[in-house]
């Protein structure tokens, strides 16, 4: 006799802050930024003495334009990190959603332990955060299995993990968006 087993509900993703999905058009855009910079910027013949590039800069500005092309691809370096600190900036704080985390922890706690299962949905909603997401597909499982009577302690519990595990590979590709391999094997 073949058992089934229904598998849980994804969990609702907000509509906050995605992240990029092409990092590459960030690279290519401070590429154009840093080399802009390096050439018209630092290039200006207002920076060399007689405004001749070829000749001797009269500042800060024109010594580092001397420095050449590598000077352009320092400044598009630059501008990435600059730019993907700020996206991961949004990215994070999307996932930790709009209550502190520790209140929210324990506002949850609280309600689950007083059985009041609709309270803590309504606090994971108002959280909106990846936390939140995960906490919510629990509860969800939790009452779904607690209301069959078929199933052993056991398999209620290994139910409710799964149903965690995978509400929480649903919220990692966002959180982990635009981080090379190597460093997401050793953060996350």
């Amino acid at each position: 006799m073949a058992t089934t087993t229904k598998a849980a509900a994804p969990a609702k993703k907000n509509s906050g802050f995605q992240g990029v999905k092409a990092a590459w058009i960030i690279l290519v855009i401070c590429a154009i930024a840093g080399y802009s910079v390096w050439y018209f910027i630092m290039g200006n013949p207002d920076n060399f003495v007689g405004g001749d590039r070829s000749g001797h800069p009269a500042n800060l500005l024109g010594t580092v334009y001397k420095g050449g092309f590598v000077v352009g691809l320092i400044l598009t370096l630059l501008f990435t990190v600059i730019c993907l600190g700020i996206e991961r900036f949004f990215a994070i704080k999307s996932a930790s959603g709009k209550i502190n985390l520790a209140k929210f922890t324990a506002q949850v706690k609280a309600a689950i332990k007083e059985q009041k299962f609709d309270e803590a949905k309504a606090l994971c909603n108002k959280m909106q955060g990846s936390v939140a997401n995960v906490v919510l597909a629990s509860i969800n499982m939790y009452q779904t299995v607690e209301t069959d009577s078929t199933l052993k302690k056991a398999a209620k519990i290994a139910k409710i993990s799964q149903a965690h595990e995978e509400a929480t590979q649903l919220e990692m590709p966002t959180l982990q968006m635009n981080i090379p391999g190597s460093v997401c094997r050793w953060w996350c």
